[in-house]
């Protein structure tokens, strides 16, 4: 049975969620600060871990920013601002997805659904992959530059592995959020355009500025190696 953990201070938020959860036969733990959160993060292990933005105590960036040193579970964030800075925040410290409210409960299982469909420890291939100085070792889900370690998220992890699987050829967003997160994904097609800004951003600050994931325009990326 799938932990899930809401940290919200809304608790009629939390008890909706949690209702519509445990309906789906997921064990639901709910806190309603952030300093509660973390201690029932640390107990429990949750699966996935959804996280209001905005919550007394420890807010939910600097709560995330925790659990992404210690945990690599789902992570998704929650706020009552439509505000693209926020969602750039979340998800440039390591949140695997983000929500706007209000919601439907229902598109919220169903995101939740399809983090845990896709499993984080699924057996990976054999091998690696390389180019110039950058090393993916595909079996232990490790990034080096050189010899710097990259810290990557499983969705930039797999957004990168699949990129160089297939040189030159162009995703479309579509595709792409099909390989990261599988075929029943109910959120928006941007989140794509995040996870590849922060990938490089990432690997340009561990010393590969010029790895070629190339934009092309109107359609997704593609990984173009120099010949």
């Amino acid at each position: 049975m799938s932990h899930i953990l809401i940290a919200d201070d809304d608790t009629d938020l939390t008890d909706g969620l949690t209702w519509y959860l445990e309906a789906e036969g997921y064990r639901v733990t709910a806190a309603s600060d952030g300093n509660a959160a973390l201690a029932s993060f640390r107990e429990h292990n949750p699966d996935v871990i959804i996280l209001d933005i905005m919550m007394p105590g420890m807010d939910g960036i600097a709560l995330c920013e925790v659990i992404r040193r210690e945990s690599d579970a789902y992570v998704m964030m929650l706020s009552a601002r439509d505000g693209e800075i926020d969602k750039v925040r979340a998800l440039s410290i390591g949140a695997d997805d983000y929500m706007t409210k209000p919601f439907h409960a229902t598109e919220l299982v169903a995101r939740v659904k399809a983090m845990l469909r896709r499993g984080r420890t699924a057996a990976p291939e054999p091998g690696s992959y390389s180019y110039k100085d950058l090393e993916v070792v595909v079996d232990h889900r490790q990034v080096r530059v050189g010899k710097t370690s990259v810290e990557l998220t499983t969705m930039e992890f797999d957004l990168l592995l699949a990129l160089l699987r297939r040189p030159r050829t162009v995703f479309s967003r579509e595709e792409l959020i099909k390989i990261m997160w599988g075929g029943d994904f109910y959120g928006e097609l941007r989140l794509v355009d995040n996870h590849v800004y922060h990938l490089r951003e990432k690997l340009s600050a561990a010393g590969s500025p010029s790895f070629p994931i190339v934009t092309v325009r109107g359609v997704g990326y593609a990984f173009r190696p120099e010949d």
